[in-house]
C-alpha cells in the first residue's frame, strides 16, 4: 500500500543533533524502517525553518543540504543541492515559495537507508530543539 506520508523531525525514526559551526554537518537524519521504502518525487518539497543556539533565526547565508544514503552511510545522493537558508525562508504556507527536489524522476528509497537534513550556519551553532523540518514524501509498506 502506497500512502501520503510526511517526514518530519518529530518521526520517531528521525536522529537530531546540533551542529557546531561552520561546517555542513547532520541535524536531522532519518533511517527508513524495516518493511517500508519511501518514494520521493520531482514535485516532492522540502521545508525548514532553523533556529541557532543562542535561540535566534539562522542566518539568511546558512546552507541546507539534504541527501539520501546507503545503509552503510558511504554512498550519497544529493536530494537538494547546498542552498542558503534564505531560499527557505521558513516557509511553510506559501506553497509557491516551497523547495523542490532537485531529482529528474521518482526515486525509491529502500528499509534501512537515509535521508539526512544537514546545516551550515557561520555562527553560532544549530539548534536540533529549535529547529524543525518537513519533507513531502510517499510510504510504501
Amino acid at each position: 500500500m502506497i500512502e501520503v506520508y510526511d517526514i518530519t523531525q518529530e518521526d520517531t525514526d528521525v536522529t537530531q543533533t546540533d551542529t557546531t559551526a561552520a561546517s555542513l554537518q547532520d541535524l536531522f537524519v532519518y533511517r527508513v524502517p524495516l518493511g517500508v521504502s519511501i518514494i520521493l518525487s520531482p514535485e516532492d518539497v522540502l521545508n525548514v525553518y532553523l533556529r541557532e543556539t543562542d535561540d535566534t533565526v539562522a542566518q539568511a547565508t546558512a546552507q541546507v543540504k539534504l541527501e539520501i544514503r546507503d545503509s552503510t552511510g558511504s554512498e550519497k545522493q544529493p536530494l537538494v543541492h547546498p542552498t542558503q537558508y534564505a531560499v527557505f525562508n521558513g516557509e511553510f504556507q506559501d506553497e509557491d515559495l516551497f523547495v523542490k527536489l532537485d531529482i529528474p524522476a521518482p526515486i525509491t528509497i529502500p528499509e534501512r537507508w537515509y535521508i539526512a537534513l544537514m546545516g551550515n550556519n557561520p555562527s553560532p551553532f544549530l539548534d536540533k530543539d529549535l529547529s524543525y523540518f518537513t519533507l513531502t514524501a510517499h510510504r510504501e509498506r
